[in-house]
């Protein structure tokens, strides 16, 4: 309980809120700077029907919201928490319906990438959707060797790509594990999206990794894309990217179940950990 608490208060700097009513104050001020929101209700692995339609709700509701306060937000949506778990169809369904109302509300969804586990359903998930619907775009994980061939898929059917290095713990035998590996393979994904794709996003917040994006950006005469980043994580970044003419989204996050999101965040800055031990002995 103790450590809970620690977390809890620790994990603010990248949590709006636990109410819709928080992530939008966020959203609005991150406006006023000229970036977009990209609100996400926090949640996974949700197996309960009566759970997931309140999941849905949710993110019905939140949309009017948005739509209803005039804001600059997109909304970002797990799959294992509108119902994979149960079936692929059952969360298609639910996709379905929420993307069908951000279509009415002129919004984009974002569907997150899970763990390795879901990857292929939540990809055929996305290529059904593709069908009907051109408001919708999927995150892909640049550690996971599969990668490559994902983005070459989905770019030859105009889908539309988030980019990000990916914060579930995998196997060697279907991630890379070094930084330079990583890096490399980011890279490389970059490059192909840049060559053929329009209308994606690059999520990071390393610098080589923005120069990279920045160069190919030059290179290819490319500016329909966005740079992505958390709430919370290098704020005076975001200004400076915003200030050369980048478009730019904070990911903000809101709701009750921030434990499992706070950890992944802890997990790819050890620094955090270190500052967290720091913290609970010195007040032991």
């Amino acid at each position: 309980m103790y450590m809970s608490g620690i977390l809890l208060r620790f994990a603010k700097q990248w949590i709006a809120g636990e109410n819709a009513i928080d992530a939008i104050h966020i959203a609005k001020n991150a406006n006023k700077q000229n970036i977009t929101g990209l609100i996400n209700y926090l949640g996974e692995h949700s197996n309960l029907k009566e759970e997931i339609q309140k999941n849905v709700d949710e993110y019905i509701d939140l949309l009017r919201y948005i739509k209803k306060e005039d804001i600059k937000s997109n909304i970002s949506v797990k799959p294992t928490q509108i119902g994979l778990l149960i079936s692929e169809r059952f969360c298609y369904e639910n996709l379905e319906r929420i993307v069908e109302e951000a279509y009415l509300r002129e919004n984009f969804v974002w569907i997150d990438m899970e763990s390795s586990q879901y990857t292929q359903n939540t990809l055929k998930i996305y290529y059904s959707l593709l069908n009907h619907f051109d408001n919708a775009g999927i995150a892909i994980q640049a550690y996971l060797k599969r990668s490559e061939n994902d983005v070459m898929d989905l770019l030859s059917k105009n889908g539309k790509i988030r980019l990000c290095k990916g914060a579930y713990k995998e196997s060697t035998k279907i991630a890379f594990k070094s930084k330079k590996d990583i890096y490399r393979n980011y890279s490389k994904l970059m490059k192909l999206m840049f060559e053929q794709g329009k209308n994606f996003a690059i999520a990071t917040h390393d610098d080589k990794l923005i120069k990279t994006a920045i160069d190919l950006s030059k290179s290819y005469g490319v500016r329909d894309f966005e740079f992505q980043m958390l709430m919370g994580v290098r704020n005076n970044l975001k200004l400076k990217l915003v200030h050369n003419g980048y478009r730019l989204s904070e990911y903000i996050p809101y709701g009750k179940d921030w434990l499992p999101y706070s950890i992944r965040r802890l997990r790819e800055r050890k620094r955090n950990i270190l500052l967290i031990l720091k913290s609970i002995f010195s007040q032991s």
